[in-house]
């Protein structure tokens, strides 16, 4: 288990840096605070960080959006499947952007992409998922996560994976030095700040290793897979 101290530390460290940090209880993946959501809207006090972080906690998080300075992630789920295919679109479009950002590993396997934008981020988006067909109605379970197959025009079960995603205005993730969670690369004191044609490079990237698309019949096609630009 993580020493309490470090949270601590690193906590200060984060709040210091402008960033909206709160304790975080694990597995649930959610703030241990109380009224959580205010902070959507304000940075804590250095006196509440400290007094949070006097109690042992199992975890931190970040709140992304404004409150942090339009603070955003890109996550690679799947245990993490597309991060090299990504790194390399990156790398060949905008050399040396991919090592100024934070990067993280967590503890599924995934992998955090974190930086700042010059320009407000949006909620949450989805930007890439895969189809896996699969034999019937019965729920599966794939990357630790439950699904429920449903079937295509043609009467085909699958799923859809969502494999990259963003967590922007309204979100929040668990990071390092919470247990599980590993820094690989730059950061969260010291973020890049992003122009916008450079988060475009990253959000471009990631969206072109998109292989579904919505059904024609469907009336909220966008929506059921994620494939809108908001929410």
């Amino acid at each position: 288990p993580i020493r309490m101290n470090s949270l601590a530390d690193a906590a200060r460290e984060y709040h210091a840096a402008g960033l909206c940090v709160l304790p975080a209880r694990m597995p649930a993946k959610r703030p241990a605070v109380g009224a959580w959501k205010d902070y959507q809207a304000r940075l804590p006090t250095a006196a509440e960080v400290a007094a949070w972080f006097s109690n042992s906690h199992h975890a931190c998080c970040l709140i992304c959006g404004s409150v942090s300075g339009n603070l955003e992630l890109i996550d690679f789920d799947c245990a993490g499947e597309s991060f090299n295919a990504w790194s390399q679109l990156v790398i060949a479009e905008a050399p040396g952007l991919l090592d100024r950002l934070a990067v993280e590993t967590s503890p599924s396997g995934g992998w955090h992409v974190v930086y700042r934008s010059v320009e407000p981020v949006c909620g949450s988006v989805k930007l890439a998922s895969r189809r896996e067909d699969v034999e019937g109605s019965a729920e599966v379970v794939r990357f630790g996560k439950s699904y429920k197959p449903r079937k295509d025009r043609d009467g085909h079960w699958h799923i859809v994976l969502t494999m990259i995603e963003t967590r922007g205005e309204g979100g929040l993730f668990l990071c390092a030095p919470s247990p599980g969670y590993q820094l690989m690369q730059g950061a969260f004191s010291a973020l890049p700040l992003l122009t916008t044609a450079e988060r475009d490079v990253l959000l471009r990237c990631a969206w072109s290793l998109n292989s579904v698309l919505p059904e024609v019949h469907d009336p909220q096609p966008a929506a059921s897979i994620g494939l809108r630009p908001g929410y």
